[in-house]
């Protein structure tokens, strides 16, 4: 019994490998021009595209190539293969194997340099401010100059570098949000927070505010939008509209325009 048992193994042994070796047998080869092979069945042709079956064990998985990337096929005449799969690459002869693909170079592409210089901004420490020597302002059709400032909340006045002419429109937009210490955090349109030695007490603590020259008490408030004519020559300053600052953190992004008269 036991002689007949093994000799039964023995037989499905031997049919499981003269089937593996018969279905390599007629498969068909895609060789790809980077090198890689595919053994499988060339089912459809269409679009330019290949679609070959791979049989592994019992499971099966589709491939689909485009022809631009396939250097041969080699078909089993046992196949079955479609014509126009057969005539999209012509038949090369089994041995034929792919001329080598040298491996891909690398170039690293070395990243834009900018030109621009960083926005430099002035701190002042002492109350009132001190003007700089303005650098030069861009401009478009409508503005005369045009420039985008970070104005930190804990400096007492931030310099544009951009000298207005009385006369001149200013047009100031702010956005961000900077903290206040005890008092909170605040947009540039500012917080309804006690602070009775702000700059403009009629008007909300930490908002952003704007002045031209440096020897000028005439304050603008500015918000997050605002535009005003200036009464007098000198350079354009900004700050937030509290009293203590040297607990704040944070900045405001100021966008400057200075509009014709």
């Amino acid at each position: 019994m036991k002689q007949e048992i093994f000799r039964l193994k023995t037989f499905i042994a031997a049919a499981l490998c003269l089937l593996a070796v018969g279905s390599f047998a007629w498969a068909d080869t895609i060789r790809l021009k980077d090198g890689s092979v595919f053994k499988g069945k060339v089912t459809s042709y269409n679009q330019r595209k290949f679609t070959i079956t791979i049989y592994v064990g019992s499971s099966a998985s589709q491939h689909v190539i485009p022809v631009e990337e396939v250097e041969s096929i080699e078909f089993d005449s046992d196949t079955g293969a479609p014509a126009a799969a057969k005539s999209a690459v012509p038949e090369t002869k089994p041995k034929v194997e792919p001329a080598p693909v040298s491996a891909p170079v690398v170039r690293t592409v070395e990243p834009p340099v900018s030109t621009n210089a960083p926005l430099a901004t002035v701190t002042n420490t002492k109350p009132e401010p001190v003007s700089a020597e303005p650098a030069p302002p861009t401009a478009s059709a409508e503005s005369l100059a045009e420039k985008t400032i970070n104005i930190a909340a804990a400096a007492d006045w931030t310099s544009t570098e951009i000298r207005i002419q009385r006369g001149q429109r200013i047009r100031i937009t702010a956005s961000g949000e900077v903290d206040l210490g005890t008092k909170g955090r605040s947009g540039p349109s500012g917080i309804p927070a006690n602070d009775p030695k702000r700059l403009m007490p009629n008007q909300p603590t930490g908002g952003l505010l704007a002045v031209v020259g440096d020897d000028n008490n005439d304050f603008v408030f500015i918000g997050t939008e605002g535009e005003f004519v200036a009464k007098q020559n000198g350079v354009l300053f900004l700050s937030v509209n509290e009293e203590k600052l040297d607990d704040n953190r944070g900045s405001f992004i100021a966008r400057v325009k200075v509009l014709p008269r």
